[in-house]
């Protein structure tokens, strides 16, 4: 197990007569006193600065070897299931919404570089030719993911669940395409506190739909992730033919440029929402997010993981002030789409409140359901186990009055 942390110091509710400390999915603004994005990032860099790094020697392993003795014995800290926050603008504030399930080793900050990028790569469709045998590692990670939070979700009791439920409080996953089907037949025990997330590693099964829809009558949300558009889309919202290279690095090499192919492009996300407009007309309740990726952010709003981002996108507006019309153009479309079907929107980067202003004024539909991942602690993630103290505990009831939230 890790050391203890410090973390999620969170809004004290009442369910029966039992106490705990929860956050809503969509509090009124005049309701909310959940930790704030500063509070949260403070205590998640304290403890990344605490993290074993991952081991170089696995970093290094091919896929194959990854696989077997990584993913399959289980190495990284609790399966390697850890989570990230994700946070909601309300009122003034960014607050914590919900949590994300991500891969991590022993390293708080990333996962394990190169090593499980190339897995991922060859065992899905990212590869021409992906390795069955990967392919199925792959899938069965997946699963085993959902099944490891599932049964820490039951040994919390029924109590902390009921009061998680009402709260709205979720746990999201990771999923391709193709593992959407074998996620929907997984015995689990509590998929009201359980969302997807359908990534691009994939190609589209034929019953992508069907499965969808499914997944949005069993689960508590579906989300489309890393979504972002190709080249070709981004000339559609100009009257012109578009001129355009990419930003540069410091060092004068491409950086993030308009991919010419790319799955979760625009057209895809369109029969996404299209596809969530069906689900609400079967389950009024069912829940959505679209997730724009690093890259779309970078032209959206200017802002990226790296740190010289900014710079590097302020320097490629300024050259190509058409081609930065046509993605806002694009993005704010397809934001539109999104609000108009019931969905959130979710920036994948952290961004600063001036950062997004434009995006708000232009659609003003947009307050309230933009969140951000991550926030001012990056890709900081913590071992899932290490939430049931700190989340669902009374004893943080002493610690969000020290804080007076």
């Amino acid at each position: 197990r890790m050391p203890e942390i410090d973390i999620f110091v969170l809004l004290v509710i009442r369910v029966g007569a039992m106490t705990c400390t929860i956050l809503p999915q969509n509090p009124e603004p005049s309701m909310c006193c959940a930790p704030s994005e500063a509070i949260l990032a403070e205590r998640l860099q304290d403890y990344a600065a605490r993290c074993a790094t991952n081991e170089r020697d696995l970093c290094e392993l091919d896929p194959k070897a990854f696989a077997q003795q990584v993913i399959s014995r289980e190495v990284a800290t609790d399966g390697g299931n850890w989570v990230q926050p994700i946070y909601r603008k309300v009122g003034l504030d960014w607050q914590l919404s919900k949590l994300e399930v991500l891969y991590r080793l022993n390293d708080a900050r990333g996962v394990p570089f190169p090593a499980f990028v190339n897995f991922v790569k060859a065992a899905t469709d990212e590869t021409p030719n992906p390795d069955p045998e990967l392919r199925g590692a792959f899938c069965a990670h997946a699963v085993t993911s959902l099944q490891r939070v599932d049964g820490w979700l039951s040994r919390l009791g029924s109590d902390k669940r009921a009061a998680m439920s009402s709260a709205g409080l979720l746990l999201a996953f990771n999923v391709t395409a193709k593992q959407l089907e074998p996620a929907l037949f997984a015995p689990l025990m509590n998929h009201d506190l359980l969302s997807l997330e359908e990534t691009e590693y994939d190609d589209e099964p034929a019953n992508l739909q069907e499965m969808r829809l499914k997944a949005w009558q069993t689960f508590a949300a579906l989300s489309i992730d890393d979504v972002k558009p190709t080249l070709a889309e981004v000339e559609a919202f100009t009257d012109e033919p578009l001129c355009y290279t990419p930003p540069l690095t410091p060092a004068g090499k491409p950086f993030k440029p308009l991919p010419c192919n790319y799955k979760h492009d625009f057209a895809f996300t369109e029969r996404f929402i299209a596809d969530f407009r069906s689900a609400r007309e079967l389950n009024p309740a069912a829940r959505s997010d679209l997730k724009l990726d690093e890259e779309f952010c970078c032209y959206l709003i200017g802002v990226g993981h790296a740190p010289f981002s900014r710079a590097a996108m302020a320097a490629w507006r300024q050259k190509h002030p058409e081609a930065s019309k046509a993605i806002r153009a694009l993005g704010v479309t397809l934001i539109r789409k999104a609000l108009g079907a019931g969905m959130g929107v979710c920036l994948e980067v952290s961004f600063n409140d001036a950062d997004v202003q434009w995006l708000l004024d232009e659609v003003p539909e947009l307050r309230g359901r933009i969140f951000k991942q991550g926030g001012m602690s990056g890709s900081v993630a913590v071992p899932h186990t290490a939430l049931e103290d700190e989340i669902l505990s009374p004893s943080s009831i002493a610690k969000a009055k020290l804080y007076g939230l």
